[in-house]
């Protein structure tokens, strides 16, 4: 059975907010650290319960510092006339997830700034409330969560603004490089190398750390570190791609000679008939010319193979609503945008009214692939 990995908690300006499972984890570790090391040793007079309480409420505040942190950078977005997805919270933080990067360098650079802007009025906020509540003892534990909160939030700034992408430095860069080069790819690239620079180098710091001071600190950073060489390094891919597209349009990207099934087919009929004889990988689902879906060979991968004979081609198919569509002249950037924009992993290709082929995510990264090979 597939088991999802995130849920989602609400939304806040329409905005869907994401809880991954991994954030529970981290959840838990910040208050049990919170809870049994750093509070005992600040306040030592403090019951266990109370320890307890008040990391828990540091916890959740920090998180929400999160989503605000995540919300700053969306609110410029979608200002910008820029669809954000969701906002989702994982084990390294939070991340909002928008359908197309920013059109110009300006809109970059403030979208990216927007964030540790947040941070730093939070924290200020923060640091006002233990200002007002250090000297009475019975508001000991407010004063405790608003120095905690306020340094943690500075600290997120601080590190947000390190030049290395995707952090929100890194962003920063990019928009400089870009506003002076004019070139998005090339001021990508050299943002993305910064970023992988930046991540092996945490790597190596939290090795280090881990063997001469403390393993779990070390251990943390070393995470860190390889989740943003990997995260850059999937930017880098990215730019490749859409260089790769260039100069392409939907009709040079599209099979045009996409087969038709009828939706009431089986899965199993469908495989044996139609996709191991004709070497397809993708198929229209429809009847009379009129197209219900795509289904592809990812689709039919998630049906387990025992329930191939009695399961139809429409319960595994994506439907056509869920499908974008692109016409036969657009551009290659424009597929690309659309795709991403749409999650899905093909396109309808439609002139006028009718069906003139289909664009698989597949086809784009084995032509991104061949043409960078070819130096095209």
């Amino acid at each position: 059975m597939f088991i999802r990995s995130s849920f989602t908690l609400g939304r806040i300006m329409g905005i869907p907010i994401v809880i991954h499972y991994s954030w529970l984890i981290a959840c838990f570790l910040l208050t049990a650290a919170l809870a049994q090391y750093i509070f005992p040793w600040l306040y030592p007079d403090w019951s266990p319960p109370v320890y307890w309480i008040v990391g828990l409420c540091t916890s959740f505040l920090f998180f929400a510092s999160l989503i605000a942190h995540e919300l700053a950078h969306s609110l410029v977005a979608v200002r910008s006339g820029i669809e954000v997805k969701s906002i989702t919270l994982f084990i390294f933080g939070g991340a909002a997830r928008i359908s197309r990067e920013a059109p110009r360098a300006s809109t970059e650079f403030l979208m990216a700034v927007a964030g540790p802007l947040s941070s730093i009025a939070l924290a200020s906020g923060f640091a006002l409330i233990w200002l007002l509540s250090r000297n009475t003892p019975a508001l000991e534990p407010l004063a405790a969560m608003g120095i905690y909160l306020c340094w943690i939030n500075l600290a997120l700034a601080a590190f947000n603004m390190l030049p290395g992408f995707p952090l929100d430095g890194g962003r920063v860069l990019r928009s400089i490089l870009w506003w002076r080069s004019g070139s998005y790819s090339k001021a990508t690239r050299a943002a993305t190398l910064t970023g992988q620079a930046f991540g092996c180098l945490l790597i190596l710091s939290g090795l280090a750390i881990g063997v001469f001071v403390y393993w779990i600190n070390g251990l943390w950073l070393a995470l860190l570190g390889g989740f943003l060489f990997a995260a850059a390094r999937a930017s880098y891919r990215q730019v490749a791609l859409r260089d790769s597209l260039q100069g392409l349009t939907a009709r040079e990207l599209m099979t045009g000679d996409c087969q038709m099934v009828p939706a009431e087919l089986t899965v199993e009929r469908l495989v044996n008939e139609y996709l191991l004889p004709g070497g397809h990988r993708c198929l229209l689902v429809g009847e009379w010319g009129r197209v219900r879906g795509i289904v592809t060979l990812q689709d039919i991968k998630l049906v387990p193979k025992r329930r191939w004979h009695i399961t139809p081609v429409s319960e595994t198919m994506t439907p056509a609503g869920k499908l974008g569509a692109v016409h036969p002249g657009d551009d290659g950037l424009t597929v690309l945008e659309r795709m991403q924009e749409g999650e899905v992993g093909a396109l309808l290709v439609v002139s006028g009214d009718r069906v003139v082929g289909v664009i698989e995510r597949d086809r784009l990264l084995e032509l991104s692939r061949a043409r960078s090979k070819s130096g095209a």
